[in-house]
């Protein structure tokens, strides 16, 4: 990042009276030794993917009474007398040597309300992870614990352990959608399915007539094993073979339902290619559990649809699901359907800088990170996504058009890994269909009283007809021949003798 569009930045944050947060600290002096350190070595290991990490040195952090912010730069700033902006620096950078392996930074001197401040503009190592020294620890000045810190929120801290993973994995730069597959050969790729995908896409003639080892070279779905022949890399399996959860563990979807009239739940497996999967479950969405009423308003002719859940809301968090799931976790992706909610789960968090929280609170996510990039890059090749971070906002806005209950994500804590998409359903349309049961149960009820008396004047009456049943009850006769079918196939009576001179017997 040039250095003029650092100052910038800054300027910017400092006008807009920006609070503190994952990527920007504000210190009074650069006699906070120990929380300056391990702030730097939080920015270099960059464990919430942001561009650039701004430490404000000369800068006051307060809390502002009126609006309730917190960590808000006071302004006019605390400053740096001009005669100590050189030792400022000097002693700046004998504390950096502290981290290891060296930091890429910046101390960029500025000036705003007059005074002189520094900006310590740490840009995200790759040769990481950066920790802080044995030596800063039994140093009195510093007495910061040697550690690999990382910023979250506004906290520099040591990871637990599950940050503490993802960090190591992070800088060794392995992402599982792009290494090979263990087993899993070029034979196992499906021709017919990339053939599918190419035509989908509308790839080029050419390469959709290429031979499949051709094609898959070209696709960039094979390397060649070290031990001869070609191996298929991890997201090729899971695009392209028949059953990747063969090659890969837990690489379906589950939709588990409530069994209507039961306290049970069945589960429906979709175990194919994932893009494959992504529009079964949607097609099973839309045939099996999607409904709606037509509501017309009394005081207007116009009428108006209220969906229990809307389809976009499902596509779009089903396919979400799909496209982030961690696919060496051995989890499978968990679609609950319950009468009042869908809850949708997969067995690991967001990667930063997208949080929990902000999936609550925000509705775009331009800058987010992805486990699996080439799974991102195909899905939305097919449409799957159509933008990238977008999913989010287009569910919240059907729940909202729909005057659906906002979309809420769990956990609403920093250590459960896993995260839970919950959409309630429609009130309106719940209330609707509590209505209608009301009046399905009481007309069975009232079935339930006319077969009883039809029964009744059968026992009276063995030859009576059908005809003089229903002129007997007030009923139609349709109504009473309808009743005789049912009684006559579940076995409560049967018809002796010729049909017009027989008789019925009531079977107790």
């Amino acid at each position: 990042m040039r250095i003029e569009d650092i100052q910038r930045m800054a300027h910017d944050i400092l006008e807009k009276g920006s609070i503190e947060n994952d990527y920007i600290e504000y210190k009074k002096s650069a006699t906070f030794k120990d929380k300056i350190l391990k702030t730097i070595c939080a920015f270099a290991n960059n464990y919430m993917n942001r561009e650039i990490g701004l430490l404000f040195i000369g800068i006051e952090e307060v809390n502002d009474p009126k609006t309730g912010e917190k960590a808000i730069p006071k302004r006019p700033i605390y400053g740096i007398e001009e005669s100590l902006i050189e030792s400022t620096e000097n002693s700046l950078k004998q504390l950096l040597a502290n981290i290891y392996p060296k930091v890429s930074y910046h101390l960029i001197t500025d000036v705003v309300d007059d005074r002189n401040y520094i900006i310590v503009a740490v840009e995200p190592g790759t040769s990481g992870p950066y920790q802080t020294s044995d030596k800063a620890e039994s140093d009195k000045d510093i007495s910061l614990k040697a550690g690999r810190y990382i910023r979250v929120k506004r906290d520099s801290r040591l990871p637990n352990f599950k940050e503490e993973y993802e960090l190591l994995r992070k800088f060794a730069h392995d992402v599982f959608s792009s290494n090979l597959n263990e087993t899993a050969t070029l034979d196992d790729l499906s021709y017919e399915y990339m053939k599918e995908y190419l035509i989908s896409t509308n790839a080029r003639e050419d390469i959709r007539n290429q031979s499949k080892l051709d094609m898959a070279k070209s696709m960039g779905l094979i390397s060649e094993s070290e031990y001869g022949g070609y191996r298929a890399k991890n997201f090729a399996v899971l695009m392209f073979t028949e059953k990747p959860d063969k090659f890969i563990p837990y690489a379906h979807v589950e939709i588990i339902r409530e069994a209507i009239g039961t306290d049970k739940m069945e589960a429906k497996i979709f175990d194919g290619p994932i893009w494959i999967q992504a529009k079964q479950v949607s097609r099973y969405f839309k045939d099996n559990i999607m409904a709606s009423y037509t509501v017309r308003d009394s005081e207007t002719i116009e009428h108006r649809i209220v969906y229990n859940w809307p389809l976009t809301v499902f596509e779009e968090l089903a396919t979400n699901c799909i496209l982030h799931k961690q696919y060496e976790s051995p989890n499978y992706i968990g679609i609950y359907i319950y009468n009042d909610r869908i809850t949708f789960v997969n067995h690991n968090r967001p990667v930063p800088p997208v949080t929990i929280e902000a999936m609550n609170k925000e509705t775009r996510f331009d800058d987010r990170q992805y486990l699996n990039p080439e799974l991102k890059e195909m899905f939305f090749a097919l449409d799957l996504i159509e933008s990238y971070g977008s999913g989010i906002r287009r569910a919240k806005d059907a729940l909202k058009e729909n005057h659906s209950p906002e979309l809420q994500f769990l956990p609403d804590n920093d250590t459960d890994d896993y995260t839970m998409a919950v959409v309630m359903i429609n009130d309106e349309f719940a209330a609707i269909r509590e209505e209608e049961q009301k009046s399905s149960d009481v007309t069975k009820e009232i079935t339930k009283e006319i077969t009883k008396e039809i029964k009744k004047l059968m026992k009276e009456n063995p030859a009576i007809s059908a005809n003089e049943i229903a002129e007997m009850l007030n009923v139609k006769a349709e109504a009473v021949r309808y009743r005789i079918k049912l009684m006559k196939k579940s076995g409560e009576i049967t018809r002796k003798g010729a049909t017009k001179a027989g008789e019925w017997e009531v079977i107790e």
